[in-house]
């Protein structure tokens, strides 16, 4: 009864060894036809396809996939010979074919016609493959009521990503791999909208809006925003400015790939956004898109750029790179006329007293915050700011360090004592805002030998531009002590080559310094300025790598440091306290410590004492002859 078939595994077993397949794959394919003997000799049957496809199914939810798939290739090879005497393919598609059979005729016409077109180019076995994943969504096409090509849309296609079921991830990436080829077809032929085929691209799926399936909160806030939209103008022909923009204007100003593949990737999925609801683009319709994309992408803000750039070059018929979006409104633009007035009266008085930049610029903040809460407790005019009020704020205030909050409430006071000054408040007001603790004392954190080692180490092995730029940051703050902002902020022509000296206008006390530029710092300068900064028109030193080049934000410097150690500390502010401590041990004058860090005074120099360990220990008292009665010494 089974002649037949031990004759067929015996040919399918020569092919194998013939072909030098593997031992495991050899004894996978005889132990798969022993167990389904087994099973027809069990059951007294004849061997069929059909049994052996039922047997499958059946034993597949106890194996491992990886069985599975190689019983399965046994069972067709085994069929390919019981149908015609060998293995006539080395080709195999496993799946069963029934779905496209099921297919009505305007499925298989279309359908037809892509597969006509694949078997120009492609072999049988990948044409067959095309028509099983093609039959399967098309198949859920007509089961949920589909009935021509107009029920190809978004919403179907989207909930065919989510519904379709795969033995693996892998398998349904490649399924809609093949969907996405047979959708761009039929876009090709204009039977469906061309933004279709990203629809089953695995990263835009989860981030596609349909405005309908909205929660009615959000759909009416849509549909507020496209009633007010102006300057429309179709789908379509905004994506295809945006494809010009994205394969010329972009390479044209320099913009590294990693920024081109982000921009693209933002206007192809508003793109799909605007054809899967029907709209027209508008500038205000992509803004608000964006906005709400802050739920669904941490790369939101770029998109935003994106639209920003696009509606420039659309305007405009260019972009300017150097442009820095603003897109949050003045908070002091929120504040109510009485408040807004004293507070820009209080900072103008500020920067008159010739307070730098930043320390205007935290006065702003903490008062901000007191104004904000003020305005919140209904707060209209001074007279109305009570001591309770004052307490109730200083309470409420959220601050992760008592020391913290001590900094908000001396500016706070000082900002009261102003509206005292101007007659606004009594003189004692201020002193509702208490103080929280004394001021704390700790021994400087520095770096240690082994970190400062790392360092010039690093320096070394430093090859790319963007290495060469950090090791030239991180030895110019720990040689020169110079803080974050000044590098960040440093010109070229703050360089003296022939003098050998960086000359920096501080930002923090604005206090002009001249200091020796050391041979190592220079070095890396110049290695930096002539090997690894771009060559672009800009004064600064260290800039961005990437289009816009424009000037480094200070925590550039502060991971520059952790790329040269390898590890995180919490700030650059340490090779700054590094340097005046290694001034110190080295017996250096407090007054050219001081002229050094740009500070009016020696008292903060005389904090780096603690970090000189053994010169400390000099200082200590010896115990000999001190007499102890009692206690834990007796």
């Amino acid at each position: 009864m089974y002649q037949d078939y031990d004759n067929a595994v015996g040919v399918v077993n020569k092919y194998l060894i013939e072909n030098r397949f593997s031992t495991p794959v050899i004894y996978g394919h005889l132990h798969c036809y022993r167990w389904f003997k087994q099973h027809l000799e069990e059951k007294q049957l004849p061997y069929s396809h059909e049994e052996a496809e039922k047997w499958l199914n059946n034993n597949r939810p106890g194996w491992k996939h990886s069985k599975f798939k190689m019983s399965r290739l046994s069972l067709f090879r085994l069929n390919d010979v019981m149908k015609n005497g060998d293995i006539t393919t080395d080709s195999y598609v496993y799946e069963n074919s029934s779905n496209y059979d099921r297919l009505p005729v305007w499925c298989r016409l279309l359908l037809d016609g892509y597969l006509h077109d694949l078997l120009h180019s492609f072999s049988e076995g990948y044409v067959a493959e095309h028509r099983i994943a093609c039959s399967k969504f098309l198949i859920y096409i007509i089961n949920i009521g589909g009935k021509n090509t107009e029920d190809i849309n978004h919403k179907n296609v989207i909930r065919y990503y989510y519904q379709s079921q795969h033995s693996t991830v892998q398998a349904k990436n490649s399924y809609n791999r093949n969907i996405r080829h047979f959708l761009k077809y039929l876009a090709g032929k204009d039977l469906i909208p061309a933004s279709l085929k990203y629809s089953l691209d695995r990263f835009i799926v989860p981030r596609i809006i349909i405005i309908d399936e909205l929660p009615d909160a959000k759909k009416e806030a849509y549909i507020h925003c496209l009633d007010q939209t102006s300057g429309k103008i179709s789908a379509t022909e905004y994506y295809s400015i945006a494809k010009k923009l994205g394969d010329t204007y972009l390479d044209r100003h320099n913009y590294s790939k990693t920024m081109k593949k982000i921009f693209c990737k933002a206007w192809r999925e508003l793109y799909v956004f605007l054809e899967a609801n029907g709209l027209s683009y508008s500038y205000e319709t992509a803004e608000y898109w964006c906005i709400c994309l802050e739920n669904y992408t941490a790369q939101w803000k770029s998109y935003r750029r994106a639209m920003k750039l696009f509606e420039q070059y659309r305007t405009c018929g260019d972009i300017n790179p150097n442009i820095v979006y603003s897109y949050k409104e003045d908070s002091i633009n929120i504040l109510p006329e009485w408040s807004r007035s004293l507070l820009l009266g209080f900072l103008s008085k500020k920067q008159k007293e010739g307070n730098s930049v930043s320390t205007v610029s935290m006065y702003r903040s903490s008062c901000l915050r007191f104004l904000k809460f003020l305005d919140k407790k209904e707060i209209r005019c001074c007279a109305m700011i009570s001591p309770e009020i004052i307490k109730e704020f200083h309470i409420s205030d959220p601050h992760s360090t008592a020391e913290a909050r001590n900094a908000y409430s001396v500016r706070i006071r000082g900002f009261l004592g102003y509206l005292a000054d101007m007659g606004y408040l009594a003189v004692t007001l201020q002193l509702a805002l208490t103080t929280e603790c004394a001021q704390k004392t700790e021994i400087v954190e520095t770096l240690t030998k082994e970190e400062v080692a790392s360092v010039y180490s690093f320096r070394t092995n430093a090859k790319t531009p963007m290495e060469l730029r950090n090791t030239a940051m991180v030895l110019t703050g720990l040689r020169m002590g110079l803080r974050a902002s000044d590098i960040t902020g440093m010109k070229l022509a703050d360089i003296s080559w022939k003098e050998r000296t960086i000359s920096v206008q501080q930002q923090k006390t604005n206090r002009f310094v001249k200091l020796p530029m050391p041979v190592d710092v220079g070095n890396s300068l110049y290695r930096y300025i002539m090997s690894g900064r771009p060559c672009v028109n800009s004064d600064n030193v260290f800039i961005t790598h990437r289009v816009p080049y424009g000037k480094l934000d200070t925590s550039c410097c502060r991971r520059a440091l952790n790329k040269a150690l390898n590890k995180q500390k919490q700030g650059f502010h340490i090779t700054r306290k590094t340097f005046a401590s290694r001034m110190l041990k080295s017996r250096t004058n407090t007054n050219t410590i001081a002229d050094s860090l740009g500070h009016s005074d020696t008292s903060t120099v005389l904090k780096y004492l603690a970090t000189d360990g053994d010169t400390m220990r000099q200082c200590a008292l010896s115990l000999k002859g001190i007499e102890v009665n009692g206690g834990m010494l007796s």
